[in-house]
């Protein structure tokens, strides 16, 4: 079974950008090197931990995303850990709109699961067309588990 992987076209960039902007702040509090002649601790802490919280927030950033494979639906969040649902545990998969964004629909495929339904917003669209393609891959996946 070959494994999709579809990541954030606008977001993640964005996110790279930030935090990249963020570490090479933390790199300039040690540029001038007063932070570190002058045994500023704090400064050399809080130089250290905007860098690390950049170069972690980066990682995160480039990680974002979906993954469908034989295992099940793993969801990548920026903020939380993995959401991994596998194929035994979807009975169906729908298209529905699942939110509304500055007054238009948000369309994404809805996993149907025994503990109610679980909108795969990372997949969204505003249009349906959009939403109803990866929603019909979605389907060939669970259909291809449940052959197996």
């Amino acid at each position: 079974m070959q494994r999709i992987v579809i990541r954030p076209k606008i977001q993640r960039p964005i996110l790279v950008v930030l935090f990249t902007g963020w570490g090479l702040l933390g790199l300039t509090s040690f540029t001038s090197g007063d932070v570190i002649a002058e045994r500023n601790w704090f400064g050399l802490g809080l130089g250290v931990l905007v860098i690390v919280s950049g170069v972690l927030g980066v990682w995160r950033a480039l990680r974002m995303g979906v993954v469908i494979d034989a295992t099940g639906v793993r969801l990548r969040n920026f903020d939380s850990r993995d959401v991994v649902t596998p194929w035994h545990a979807v009975q169906a998969v729908d298209c529905e709109q699942v939110d509304a964004r500055a007054g238009l629909p948000l369309y994404a495929p809805v996993l149907r699961l025994a503990g109610g339904p679980v909108p795969v917003t990372a997949l969204g669209s505003y249009s349906r067309d959009g939403a109803e393609h990866k929603t019909s891959q979605l389907r060939a996946f669970l259909s291809r588990d449940a052959r197996e």
